[in-house]
């Protein structure tokens, strides 16, 4: 039997879950909307085109900012419940601390990948009985709306839309390693939230030319230069950071 404190525990650990795909949907929505009514051009009905948009290489696609909150929103922040309430001290007697650590880290993943990819497969469905498969390369000559692979959203765009769907998936996990790696170390949920994201912001300001841009993860469009062994190498770099942190902050914390 489940205490009272625990069954709270796992409502505010899958409500962050059900938020997190809700306000990825409305920002994907009203995103489709600014390019509906305040923004829309000659090429606005076609599938990636308005895809791509809405996942942050244009104005208003504000998904392709705060997608790593949304990572962490889920099970991020669950560490600094469970630790602060007592509840970590329960379930390390139930537990070894390794193995602790490892389903942690697991179940985090899991639902921060989830936490964005479920939002953007709705999306894509949305846009797919909207507009069927279109798929249009450039506004203009010379201007190219698809810089990442456009041969691949040229010839195939149910493909396209996976590839960038693994890549939704892939940032969910990254930065919902990380936030959750830093919370053993911060203990704040506030900051657990914001750190990744101001991450992202700073690595994308500060670096030269945004050769090392974590948005990039996320949306690989925004560069025609964004190949997949670079945000592979980011990524992992992420995880394994986020991995460690989490794993020596669970054994400092238990001293």
């Amino acid at each position: 039997m489940k205490t009272e404190e625990e069954n709270m525990l796992y409502i505010k650990k899958y409500s962050g879950f059900i938020i997190s795909i809700v306000i990825g949907l409305l920002l994907y929505e009203e995103a489709n909307y600014a390019y509906t009514y305040r923004a829309a051009t000659a090429y606005s009905d076609h599938m990636i085109y308005r895809l791509i948009l809405s996942m942050g290489s244009g104005s208003s696609g504000w998904n392709g900012i705060l997608f790593p909150i949304l990572a962490a929103l889920p099970m991020g922040i669950s560490y600094v419940r469970e630790y602060r309430s007592g509840y970590l001290k329960l379930r390390l007697q139930k537990m070894s601390r390794n193995r602790y650590v490892v389903v942690t880290l697991i179940q985090n993943a899991i639902l921060g990948g989830l936490g964005l990819l479920i939002p953007y497969a709705v999306y894509c469905l949305h846009l797919y009985f909207q507009y069927g498969t279109k798929a249009y390369l450039n506004i203009k000559e010379g201007e190219t709306v698809i810089m990442f692979h456009p041969e691949l959203a040229a010839s195939n765009t149910i493909a396209y839309v996976c590839l960038l769907g693994t890549f939704v998936l892939l940032a969910g996990v990254t930065f919902a390693t990380f936030a959750i790696g830093i919370s053993a170390w911060i203990k704040n949920t506030f900051l657990t939230l914001i750190l990744p994201f101001v991450l992202c912001i700073a690595m994308a300001i500060l670096i030269p030319d945004n050769r090392f841009d974590l948005l990039l993860i996320f949306t690989p469009n925004g560069y025609a230069w964004a190949s997949v062994p670079i945000i592979l190498i980011m990524s992992g770099i992420l995880i394994l950071t986020g991995s460690i942190l989490f794993a020596v902050g669970v054994k400092n914390n238990e001293k």
